[in-house]
């Protein structure tokens, strides 16, 4: 079995061997990001004309105050941010099954139907493992801060709060293992057969599963911040030498998309794959002429 160490380690190497792959996934962020920009315009020229036209005392004419044009393309922004967002999804889940797998290729973009369905598939794991949670979170802050309630319901509201937080971490210890199920298995019920995730986790050892997501986090935290201010350094350069603050924002969301998102996507991905096949107890090893071709890579 794997160290720690050695896990997040395998995780992080993995998109080097083929950086065409993580490049050509930084494009798909780098698309959503441009679109997620055209819709925060459209949403800040909506407020500026609310505010112009203040004050309004209705819902009503709140909306309607807002151009037609505006949010019509506010919807439109938001459904192809939807759209885009979950192919990124379904790119991840073929990591993950990579991982599973022990393949040290990346996987392809050929199969568009595949990545789509498998992305909604993650979509709606992910959703029906944090909803629970943030209900319980939504009903504790309202009684926490709702003074009119009294001291006693306010108490209440914080434990209500205090649950929500246990529940919402261990749920989403539960969740990804539950991913990793139902990719290996590719059945999407197998991602709610609650006890034999938690016999998986077992398998693998509570101790040890929360080791390696904790360590994955903190090196995930400093690597992102790391390049994060090699690529201030990189921008603040180019803007101090155009003498343009535009200039800076976008060159900030291309590095950020291109190649930031995709990396950290995949490193994460990656290790969640190596989890699951740990937890199996799986020891596959890649043919020899396999892991030949990823080293030259």
């Amino acid at each position: 079995m794997a160290s720690i160490t050695d896990v997040v380690k395998e995780g992080l190497k993995y998109p080097f061997n083929d950086g065409k792959k993580v490049l050509t996934f930084g494009v798909i962020f780098l698309i959503s990001s441009i679109i997620s920009l055209f819709m925060n315009y459209f949403i800040y020229d909506s407020l500026m004309v609310i505010e112009s036209r203040a004050p309004l005392e209705t819902y009503q004419a709140l909306m309607g105050a807002i151009p037609p044009s505006n949010m019509a393309l506010i919807v439109i922004s938001w459904i192809l941010t939807f759209i885009v967002m979950i192919f990124c999804v379904g790119y991840i889940y073929k990591v993950i099954q990579y991982g599973i797998d022990h393949k040290y290729e990346l996987p392809g973009f050929n199969d568009i139907k595949g990545l789509f369905v498998n992305g909604l598939k993650m979509f709606i794991v992910g959703l029906a493992y944090s909803i629970l949670p943030m209900i319980l979170f939504f009903l504790g802050l309202m009684l926490a801060i709702n003074q009119a309630v009294g001291p006693s319901v306010n108490a209440i509201g914080g434990i209500i709060l205090l649950i929500a937080l246990i529940f919402g971490i261990f749920m989403s210890l539960m969740e990804v293992m539950a991913l990793g199920h139902m990719i290996a298995k590719d059945n999407f019920k197998a991602a709610f057969e609650f006890k034999e995730i938690l016999a998986l986790i077992k398998n693998i050892g509570w101790g040890r599963y929360i080791g390696i997501l904790l360590f994955t986090i903190i090196v995930i935290m400093v690597l992102s911040v790391f390049l994060e201010f090699i690529f201030g350094g990189i921008t603040v350069l180019l803007s101090m030498i155009l003498s343009s603050a535009i200039v800076m924002a976008i060159v900030s969301i291309i590095l950020q998309s291109l190649f930031l998102s995709p990396y950290i996507s995949i490193v994460i991905a990656r290790i969640y794959g190596s989890i699951y096949r740990e937890a199996k107890g799986v020891e596959a090893e890649a043919p020899k002429a396999e892991f030949e071709s990823a080293a030259e890579l």
